[in-house]
């Protein structure tokens, strides 16, 4: 029997190829991007997993508290890993990281730069079980000058990686035995290069920082013990930082600090502490991509139901002569329910080829390493198989349950479903899938328009050309260069103004407590704070809105001149801010020499914030250039030819301020792109199931067509009277999706504090285009039916 039911199948698609086609491509599209976007959520969703450990290891933050402000912070105070492990026996073991950011490595006359080095304690590997591919995780980092780094740094230096192995390696002066090598992990929200061991850090310094409770500067794990609830530690966090950090700081800070706990594989998606080391996930994401993925299978399975509802009134008659000859419903129901899951698993066979050859483009677009190692993950084959075979009971179920139960009697006579074929259903599933289409096109529009608004939106600076390079840390050499360095831009014609600064906007401030004037006494005040140049005003393009900017004629502002932004006056309630006093202490206080207009110094996710702007002309952030358009390359030669000259030991490494700033929006252009893609499949899919739909009712009405034509209609008309339905279910898809997509979006946009208006026009360009897309489709197959010969289309029965 089971032969017979796949002679059927093969036979019903040899003689329906059209119709097959179209199911079979588009369940596999539907499934191969649902399979793509659950790659996607499931690698968000695996971050820091790989750990062993993972499930009884937590991370420390802090928020600190001025009043009613808060200030979040992922960082913590130094001391507070190894108070922690003293006092509390059910923490196994705790850990360090300091970042030591970007850092150039050199052996011999090879200089490198990478991006992420941490200081960290000597039982780092205890916690974090990285496949150390050459070392000894317990001992690697226990002695003074020694690095543990990653398989893709040490094969920057050596063709063979292993041979970085007992090598030394500089950062600045200070030099380091790699005595490890491991292999990196992408799905991790720490992602290191090089870790250099805490115990380099002279032995005053780490004292210092033992009895430090007012720095933050580490991040801080801990490890619990089997059987620890987490829970019931975090309730003794108050009653530690009462005995341990507030009696210390009480007497020279009102700030207050409130300690948490964060589960490891918790952070990646739910963290919106400040000073992350690396962009951390958006759990939204998530749900929106897990969503759009739903209504693409939903798509793709409403085109399978919807012709296989249609064409099996063509069946109709196969029924009549089957029960005739002695077929009970159980046996047609099988058949049907056996061909409709053949063909869904077909389907789902082609989606996985698909995959495979879709997924380089994915990775490219999501920016993520997925590999296709889910052919060997049972659980997932096993899903994906029992959705194919879902669909297949589901899109089969009408004919197998429907036609089956008619008399064969009725069904002979009558040449076709009493029933008429579930017209009303197919109607309701067009509508459907055109509405979701809709709502994915409209969003896809209303975050394109976001993101042009963004990168357009006054920032109040300028930041198109400006040439950022990185000035490497630790090497005061170099640092005390930036003067001369400054001076050699400038004798280029191109290069208008240069500067330094220990941030660039887009970066993450610091954040200082600062004391200030409040009437005769002086009180504390939490804000923003950054370190510049006396050229970075006017270089940024930032406007003085009160007073005057650092200058070089008055001394006092290298240590005692402050500036402020608009917003920092009218969070301190002052109305001639320039001359208040405001300081780091009451003792050490300086005053307000200018304000400047607000400008976005963060991302605009967020409103503008207090800022103080602080004078630093020796720093170790960032060399600036601005320079006039054109001869970029010229320009830029300049630079690298006056940096080799005076900076020969360091790399040069730039980039441009407009494309630094836009990073932040990073996220949100991932989404764009891949949100765009999907909502092109599915209106491809949605129009792959209108053209099948047109072509099966052209069918249906070929002797109506004929006759029409006979009597004079013309080929406008009859193309007219098989459009019609189809555009108006298409108009009541767009009045369904427009409030929902509406509404979607309002809840999208709340992330930014500044955000585009969803105008009118969006909903009714993508009504127009999906009409457009619509009427093509199901005209082109009308067009074809209407110009048939009449003749011909009389003699059909």
């Amino acid at each position: 029997m089971l032969k017979n039911y796949f002679l059927i199948f093969f036979r019903n698609m040899a003689r329906n190829k059209m119709y097959a086609a179209i199911n079979v491509i588009g369940l596999a599209i539907g499934i191969a991007s649902c399979i793509l976007i659950y790659l996607f959520v499931q690698h968000e969703l695996s971050y820091d997993r790989y750990f062993s450990k993972h499930d009884r290891i937590y991370r420390v933050v802090n928020d600190l508290i001025v009043e009613d402000e808060v200030e979040k912070a992922s960082i913590t105070h130094a001391a507070l890993a190894p108070t922690l492990a003293a006092d509390y026996p059910e923490i196994e073991a705790t850990t360090r990281m300091l970042n030591r950011n970007k850092q150039v490595l050199r052996q011999d006359n090879m200089a490198i730069t990478i991006d992420n080095v941490f200081w960290v304690d000597s039982n780092y590997f205890q916690l974090f079980d990285y496949q150390l591919l050459e070392g000894d995780p317990k001992t690697a980092l226990m002695e003074p000058n020694t690095m543990v780094i990653t398989e893709q740094v040490a094969s920057r230096f050596f063709d063979n990686p292993m041979d970085a192995m007992h090598t030394t390696l500089q950062i600045g002066t200070q030099s380091y035995k790699v005595t490890g090598i491991f292999k990196a992990v992408d799905a991790a929200h720490m992602k290191p290069e090089a870790l250099t061991s805490f115990n380099t850090i002279p032995g005053e310094v780490r004292q210092s920082m033992a009895g430090n409770w007012f720095s933050t500067n580490s991040y801080t794990y801990v490890l619990f013990r089997e059987g620890t609830n987490a829970a019931a530690f975090s309730a003794k966090l108050p009653e530690f930082v009462k005995r341990r950090i507030t009696p210390i700081r009480e007497s020279q800070t009102t700030e207050r600090v409130e300690l948490h706990l964060q589960a490891l594989p918790a952070i990646h998606l739910n963290s919106d502490y400040l000073w992350e080391a690396f962009p951390v996930g958006n759990k939204s994401y998530i749900y929106i991509f897990s969503i759009v993925g739903i209504f693409i299978l939903l798509i793709a399975s409403i085109n399978y139901m919807n012709l296989a509802t249609a064409r099996s009134a063509k069946r109709a008659k196969e029924v009549g002569m089957r029960k005739v000859v002695g077929a009970n419903r159980s046996q047609l129901v099988l058949q049907f329910l056996s061909e409709s899951i053949m063909l869904t698993l077909l389907a789902v066979v082609i989606a996985l080829v698909l995959v495979e050859l879709m997924l380089p483009t994915f990775n490219s677009l999501a920016e993520k390493n997925i590999s296709s190692t889910y052919f060997l993950d049972a659980g997932f084959m096993g899903m994906l198989l029992a959705i194919g075979i879902f669909i297949g009971l589901v899109a089969g179920s009408y004919p197998a349950f429907v036609l089956s139960h008619f008399k064969p009697a009725d069904i002979i006579k009558a040449g076709k479903t009493p029933a008429g074929g579930g017209a009303l259903l197919r109607k309701s599933l067009v509508v459907i899938q055109f509405t979701i289409s809709l709502v994915l096109i409209i969003g896809t529009v209303v975050v394109y328009s976001q993101m042009h608004y963004l990168k357009n939106q006054d920032l109040g600076f300028t930041k198109e050309q400006v040439l950022v390079i990185d000035i490497p840390s630790g090497d005061s050499t170099l640092v005390s260069k930036m003067p001369v360095m400054k001076a050699e831009l400038l004798q280029n014609r191109n290069i208008t103004s240069a500067t330094t600064s220990v941030m660039i906007p887009g970066e993450s401030t610091g954040v200082i407590i600062f004391a200030v004037e409040r009437g005769n006494e002086m009180a504390e005040k939490t804000m923003n704070s950054i370190w510049v140049d006396y050229e970075f005003l006017e270089l940024m393009d930032i406007e003085m809105k009160e007073g005057r900017g650092f200058s070089k004629e008055m001394r006092t502002d290298l240590e005692n001149g402050f500036i402020l932004n608009e917003a920092a006056v009218q969070a301190l309630g002052w109305q001639d801010p320039v001359g208040k006093r405001i300081g780091f202490s009451d003792t050490t206080s300086g005053k307000v020499v200018g304000v400047v207009r607000n400008f976005n110094y963060k991302s605009l996710h967020s409103e503008i914030e207090p800022l103080v702007i602080m004078l630093a002309p020796e720093n170790s952030g960032y060399l600036m250039a601005r320079m006039t358009p054109g001869n970029i390359s010229e320009t830029i030669s300049h630079v690298e030819d006056t940096w080799q000259r005076l900076a020969p030991s360091h790399p040069m490494e730039y980039f441009f301020l407009d494309d630094s700033f836009n990073e932040q929006y990073r996220a949100e252009e991932k989404m764009l792109a891949i949100f765009g893609y999907f909502a092109l499949l599915t209106i491809i899919i949605a129009c792959m199931g209108l053209f099948g739909l047109a072509s099966f009712m052209a069918e249906q009405r070929t002797r109506e067509i004929g006759i029409r034509k006979v009597l004079g209609s013309s080929t406008s008309q009859i193309v007219v009277l098989l459009t019609k339905d189809f555009a108006l279910l298409v108009l009541l898809a767009i009045l369904l999706a427009c409030p929902i997509a509406w509404y979607g979006m309002q809840l999208w946009l709340q992330d930014f504090a500044y955000r585009t208006p969803i105008s009118i026009w969006i909903f009714v360009a993508s009504g127009i285009v999906a009409l457009a897309l619509a009427i093509f489709t199901v005209s082109f197959k009308a067009a074809r039916a209407a110009m048939s010969d009449p003749v011909l289309a009389l003699r059909t029965e």
